[in-house]
């Protein structure tokens, strides 16, 4: 089965990497376009910044959305990625990720055995 991508998750991932991931470029950025209200070239500059904050954010999301997408020879991996790209999305991962953890052994209860 060939894995597509989810279109909606792939844009709020290069909007939280432009936030927060890239956040020593998205603060400066902003700071520099406000204070660009009066000085012309600060604008120029923030919205450099930004521009590539937005770059690097892309392409960050893109190499992502290759591994996601790229059949693995983890079955577990697989098992994963194939749930994340169905129709379900994240709810089907969280599913698939919620019956792993549960078929793990508490440590608690190996830790009473000995």
């Amino acid at each position: 089965m060939e894995r597509k991508y989810p279109t909606q998750m792939f844009w709020l991932f290069v909007l939280t990497n432009f936030l927060f991931h890239f956040f020593y470029l998205s603060v400066p950025g902003i700071i520099l376009c406000i204070i660009g209200i009066w000085v012309k070239s600060c604008l120029w500059i923030g919205l450099a910044i930004l521009g590539l904050d937005a770059i690097l954010s892309i392409i960050e999301q893109l190499r992502i959305r290759k591994a996601a997408v790229t059949p693995s020879d983890n079955p577990e991996f697989n098992e994963l990625m194939d749930a994340f790209c169905s129709s379900g999305g994240l709810e089907a991962f969280g599913k698939v990720l919620d019956e792993k953890i549960k078929a793990v052994p508490s440590v608690e209860l190996q830790e009473d055995e000995n």
